[in-house]
């Protein structure tokens, strides 16, 4: 089987056409105290604050997820 490139170009990172910004994200206790900050995460500029907050949430600083992050492009 042979798969034929569709979407991107040889040689060059996929990532490359999507553009990023830097963001922060707070999750809070229900009394308003801090429980994770996150500052300067690199998000693709077209993602709200929500999905900023739902990644930090869910993905970031959890048992088993190594603190150290990857830049992916």
């Amino acid at each position: 089987m042979k798969i034929q490139r569709a979407y991107t170009k040889a040689g060059e990172s996929p990532y490359e056409a999507i553009p990023f910004r830097l963001a922060s994200s707070e999750i809070r206790n229900p009394d308003g105290t801090v429980v994770f900050r996150l500052d300067e995460a690199e998000v693709p500029s077209g993602w709200s604050q929500v999905a900023v907050d739902v990644l930090a949430q869910k993905y970031f600083r959890k048992a088993g997820v190594p603190a150290r992050l990857k830049v992916v492009r």
